[in-house]
């Protein structure tokens, strides 16, 4: 199931982050193997190339920490793989999350379940 988050993030934030293609909607999401940011976009995948801070300042937002919290989220830390990823719409700033296989299974087709 996808959750929708009540905020956008700012235009240029994929760019910023360090993903390079021109896919509409991408994965974020963290691994513990490395202590990375990553994305995935259903073509191409990368961790290690992207700006870790700008992630984690994200997700240590007030906003998100509590939207987060209240939903049960988990986006992973340096012990633990993460059971939910984030998927950023290019086009619009909205941004979901749901567990990893249906977050992966969107970012494959290209579309976010209703």
């Amino acid at each position: 199931m996808f959750i929708k988050v009540p905020f956008l993030v700012p235009s240029g934030f994929l760019r910023a982050f360090g993903y390079p293609g021109p896919r509409r909607f991408v994965a974020l999401f963290w691994t513990s193997m490395g202590d990375e940011a990553c994305f995935d976009d259903g073509q191409s995948s990368a961790c290690g190339l992207s700006d870790n801070h700008l992630y984690l300042s994200f997700l240590r937002r007030k906003d998100v920490w509590a939207w987060r919290d209240e939903n049960e989220l988990s986006f992973g830390n340096s012990e633990e793989e993460a059971v939910h990823w984030l998927v950023i719409d290019g086009d619009t700033g909205e941004v979901s999350a749901a567990p990893r296989a249906e977050t992966r299974q969107a970012v494959i087709d290209q579309t976010i379940p209703e």
